[in-house]
């Protein structure tokens, strides 16, 4: 899917409260809140859904789309009857968000991250193959002579 899903947010007036809901009820884990975000906390331990988080501010529920240029993709949601709710951000040093309401009023966010951290995927399991099996090895007989030989040769070192 291009531009897939990446990320969300839950966002109410108390996000003690939605903290605490979304903890006891789904089992989420979430990191510490942040203060100066807005009381905001990370869920951890996502796999296999979606990262996202939830915090503080005018209720709304946001999904984010991962874009490798989300100017250009805002630009176009514009043009084409999208609201500019905030432009294109850096939030942190690594990621840059912008975010706009589509025709209908949803929230939606443009992310980028940079670097996008790798996918944890199990290492695709492969069959054993099978080892090739050892030939015997050639037996040649000794004739009478060579033996009397070798005897010969063993008694002289002694």
């Amino acid at each position: 899917m291009a531009n897939p899903i990446t990320w969300f947010e839950i966002i109410g007036p108390d996000a003690s409260a939605l903290h605490r809901f979304y903890r006891d009820v789904f089992g989420w884990k979430l990191t510490p809140p942040v203060k100066e975000m807005g009381n905001y906390s990370m869920v951890e331990d996502h796999e296999p859904g979606i990262g996202g988080g939830i915090g503080e501010g005018p209720t709304r529920v946001s999904v984010y789309l991962e874009s490798p240029d989300p100017q250009r993709y805002l630009d176009k949601a514009l043009a084409s009857g999208a609201r500019l709710l905030m432009p294109l951000t850096a939030v942190t040093p690594d990621t840059t968000i912008a975010m706009f309401a589509d025709p209908a009023g949803n929230t939606v966010g443009l992310l980028k991250a940079n670097p996008r951290p790798a996918a944890r995927r199990a290492a695709p399991k492969r069959a054993a193959r099978p080892r090739a099996k050892k030939k015997p090895a050639k037996r040649t007989r000794t004739t009478t002579a060579k033996r009397v030989k070798r005897t010969t040769k063993r008694t002289k070192r002694r």
